[in-house]
């Protein structure tokens, strides 16, 4: 009987021993303001996998496109044509897909990062923390700024190294999928020179480790 127990412990798939989150998918539409006061919207789903560590948005509306980002690349396809490609100072696994997967959204993953806890403050409901970069980066980036609601992370805002407030970004209307906590609202606010830009996503139908679409999660890039 131990042995038998034994054998089925090795055949058991991965997910029932332990979870292993790895895909994302989500239909998304994006509002933007700019700061001349035009106004954008793009729809569609995005797919990432950590696995691989690419991220791409097969957008719907306004035009059919398909953007791919890997590594800290931008690429942009009108249906199997390269139109641009260009560097990026982020890869994909510095977004919140990433942080959603490895379930640390509620500290943006900051825990693990060259940032450190200074200060942890109560507001009514609110837990605020501020979070200081290591020394050797303190000339390039400024603190970041976190606040929970009951252990989810409600905004964050980053400043610069001379402590002006750059951006901002509220997380609201949070939904289960797969166990994770998803927001699917998403607003962020962009403090610029000129005046500031608002953006506003937000997600429907989540799916969790879909097995389908391989060749969309791993769209093919190489040789470009």
């Amino acid at each position: 009987m131990f042995k038998h127990t034994i054998l089925i412990l090795f055949v058991l798939p991965n997910f029932l021993i332990g979870q292993h989150y790895f895909r994302l998918k989500a239909e998304f539409s994006i509002k933007e303001k700019y700061q001349d006061g035009k106004m954008a919207l793009n729809m569609g789903t995005v797919y990432y996998d950590k696995v691989i560590d690419k991220l791409v948005y097969k957008m719907t509306f306004p035009e059919k496109e398909t953007w791919v980002f890997k590594d800290t690349t931008f690429y942009r396809f009108i249906g199997h044509n390269l139109k641009s490609k260009q560097m990026l100072p982020f890869n994909p696994a510095a977004t919140i897909f990433n942080n959603i997967l490895n379930n640390s959204l509620h500290n943006f993953g900051l825990e693990k990062s060259l940032y450190k806890i200074s200060k942890v403050e109560k507001e009514n409901d609110l837990v605020i923390t501020t979070w200081l970069p290591d020394k050797k980066l303190e000339k390039a980036f400024g603190k970041v700024v976190t606040s929970k609601k009951d252990n989810k992370i409600y905004g964050i805002a980053f400043y610069s190294p001379t402590n002006e407030l750059v951006k901002k970004q509220f997380f609201k209307n949070y939904v289960k999928a797969a166990g994770l906590d998803f927001p699917t609202e998403v607003t962020e606010i962009h403090y610029l020179t000129s005046g500031r830009e608002l953006k506003v996503t937000t997600y429907k139908n989540v799916v969790i480790n879909e097995l389908k679409n391989d060749e969309i999660y791993n769209y093919n890039i190489s040789n470009l």
